[in-house]
């Protein structure tokens, strides 16, 4: 006999495929096989207290003050651990009691699954503004590079009329369709919407429409405009929600830290409901990395994707070359390859469908041996 400690986040389907258990318990199992952590802020002790016991009693953990004990109304934060089966038994309990415990139990109960395999969409800037200058390009060049992205792995392209990056200024609606305009014919006469998805990086109707109708099928909206998700449907196209504060002109402008992760959930919240009124289903969530918002606050939410997964809804990630990166490694936006791949790999390890990339040959890469390294069998 001999024993090896092997990656705990080893992939258990793979893993038992080598040790072929009963069928009936593979699902039990399973559910045993990774812990899942919920941060509750601002539960009463009382309720803290009543979920500590019930958790205790199913072999989970609740991390709560010292004083959640004697019970009452003040307000705490607390750490619910538990795996798949503890959580589904603990749902049970929760859904009888109060003190908000039945919504936590709604909470907990909603299936965060992870995609298994990242699309990626890369990124063609017909501007002279954008902040990433290798990423700009122009209508002479339009169809090789599409080609060559096509060729590189890219399941779709984002076209870019308009800088977004901050301090940039909207030069209106005429300036950027006469760049919509020309591109876009060009995509159309070589079909390439027949190859790929694409996605036209605006706010404006105008562009929009001019776009969707000739075989785009997705509007990547950063105004959080939910008008346009009716425009999207109309074409049978994704609407991208995207959040951020403020304008790009003014948005880095004085920003500071926050509780970013409950300020996205807000927004999400609230656009949704907006979205469900007109009937748009095919919505895709970005929390807007870089959009007035600190190092910090990117990370946060990078690291704490999943979190959205509670939506229903798909997640799409953009992080490539911003300058979150030089904030925690100091180089020029041409030296943050490395930092974005790291970015996107964690985003997709903990919830991101689409990753939005300058890089996609390079992100093809990763993405390929991160999937062969997942499934790799024991």
């Amino acid at each position: 006999m001999k024993i090896f400690k092997i990656d705990a986040s080893s992939g258990f389907d793979e893993i038992c495929s080598t040790i072929k258990p009963q069928i009936a318990g593979l699902k039990i199992m399973k559910n045993k096989s990774s812990l899942h952590f919920f941060y509750i802020k601002d539960i009463k002790r009382v309720a803290a207290n009543i979920l500590k016991q019930d958790a205790l009693s199913l072999g989970a953990e609740l991390v709560c003050s010292k004083d959640s004990v004697f019970g009452g109304l003040e307000s705490e934060n607390a750490l619910l651990i538990a795996n798949q089966k503890q959580i589904n038994l603990l749902t049970k309990k929760e859904l009888l009691q109060d003190f908000g415990l039945k919504d936590l139990a709604k909470f907990i109960s909603k299936d965060f699954k992870k995609p298994a395999k990242s699309l990626i969409m890369g990124v063609l800037n017909f501007n002279t503004d954008s902040f990433n200058p290798a990423s700009r390009t122009t209508a002479d060049e339009c169809a090789s590079k599409i080609e060559k992205m096509i060729n590189d792995g890219a399941d779709f392209i984002d076209i870019g009329m308009v800088s977004s990056r901050p301090g940039s200024i909207y030069v209106g609606s005429e300036v950027e369709f006469e760049r919509v305009k020309p591109v876009v014919d060009i995509i159309e006469q070589n079909g390439f919407t027949k190859r790929v998805k694409f996605s036209l990086d605006s706010f404006d109707e105008k562009c929009l429409r001019y776009a969707l109708e000739r075989g785009f099928s997705m509007v990547n909206d950063i105004s959080g405009d939910c008008s346009l998700a009716t425009l999207a449907k109309q074409y049978g196209a994704s609407y991208c929600l995207m959040h951020k504060n403020g304008d790009p002109q003014t948005m880095q402008v004085g920003v500071k830290d926050s509780d970013i992760l409950g300020i996205v959930d807000e927004f999400f919240e609230r656009k949704l409901e907006i979205l469900d009124t007109l009937g748009q289903k095919d919505i895709w969530l970005d929390p807007g990395i870089g959009f007035g918002k600190t190092a910090r606050d990117n990370m946060i939410l990078i690291k704490h994707l999943e979190h959205f997964l509670h939506f229903g809804y798909p997640l799409f990630v953009g992080a490539s070359r911003k300058s979150v990166i030089n904030a925690y490694s100091p180089s020029d936006v041409s030296d943050r390859l490395a930092g974005s791949l790291y970015l996107h790999l964690k985003a997709f390890e903990n919830g991101a469908s689409i990753i939005r990339t300058h890089d996609v040959l390079a992100h093809k890469q990763m993405f390929d041996m991160a999937q062969a390294y997942a499934n790799l069998e024991f």
